[in-house]
């Protein structure tokens, strides 16, 4: 068989009493990663999904079923979740995506992200991203006109905390002199994968991160920008995510053929649930079929 990409596990419909066994069932199968995502506080209104950029895509085709959770989805913390894994593993690698970065300050979530890349023995993946809803920003605080600003600032920063022996920082933003920050991630230099839709998120993956975390369709631009920003032969790892559909052996032998490095699988349909019975172990049952459909156990 061709070489496929690297197989990661979107961990976020996992039952929550399940979620340390999943985890230690997916290193044993040989699966690459674990990828927790989040939503900090969606609307409850009746036409909360229409800005999601597949419904937009679709135009007037466009509903809500074309979104892979709801408003009552139970998205934990995945700064917790994963420290939570990270201490029942010791090889696979601990994904966030899509984390709304530009929701957070600077020096905080800088302590939070060293601190688990820290306690992981240094296998963290942060995934960042702008998210899609004006409201989840209004709900925080936080000024969605500034968003694209402040994202591009906040890495920069968690830059400099993370590199610079004694950090020092001035921007828009963030304003602090040389400070103490220890201890820093144990990775040089932590993997900021850089998601999105659009053109800018193209820019700013190629500018400022060390991977892309969305569709294949948009590999070559950001080959092309990597290359216009001097960065052509940099280490970037190109991912992507599905959170709906299980992809089969053929797909992923094309998707490496497209240039994906990473694959983050949702593994499982109502359909291999069922064939697992009724218990809450179902989920299980169907990562052990999918690792064995792929050739990958």
């Amino acid at each position: 068989m061709k070489a496929i990409p690297k197989i990661g596990i979107n961990i976020v419909p996992v039952p929550i009493q399940l979620l340390t066994r999943f985890a230690r069932l997916a290193e044993e199968l040989g699966f690459e990663s674990l990828w927790s995502g989040e939503h900090v506080c969606l609307p409850n209104s009746e036409d909360w999904w229409k800005l999601y950029p597949s419904v937009v895509a679709a135009g007037e085709r466009g509903h809500s079923r074309l979104v892979p959770f709801t408003p009552h989805t139970q998205f934990l913390d995945p700064m917790v979740v994963l420290a939570s894994i990270a201490a029942v593993t010791s090889r696979v690698r601990l994904g966030i995506g899509i984390y709304l970065l530009a929701l957070r300050e600077a020096v905080l979530v800088g302590r939070t992200i060293a601190s688990l890349d820290q306690l992981s023995g240094g296998r963290l993946d942060l995934g960042v991203g702008l998210g899609w809803t004006p409201d989840e920003y209004s709900f925080t605080g936080n000024d969605w006109n500034k968003r694209g600003r402040k994202m591009d600032e906040t890495i920069l920063a968690l830059r400099a905390l993370f590199e610079q022996k004694s950090p020092e920082f001035h921007g828009e933003f963030y304003d602090f002199p040389p400070i103490g920050f220890e201890p820093k991630p144990v990775q040089k230099p932590l993997p900021i994968h850089v998601g999105g839709f659009g053109a800018a998120a193209e820019r700013r993956a190629a500018k400022l991160g060390n991977g892309w975390y969305g569709a294949a369709s948009h590999i070559p631009a950001v080959r092309e920008l990597l290359a216009e920003n001097g960065r052509a032969d940099d280490p970037f790892t190109f991912g992507m995510i599905d959170p709906r559909e299980m992809i089969a052996r053929p797909e992923l032998d094309n998707l490496a053929a497209q240039g994906v490095d990473r694959v983050v699988v949702t593994i499982w349909s109502d359909r291999d649930v069922a064939r697992g019975g009724e218990s809450q172990d179902a989920p299980l049952f169907a990562l052990e079929q999918y690792a064995k459909r792929i050739g990958l156990a």
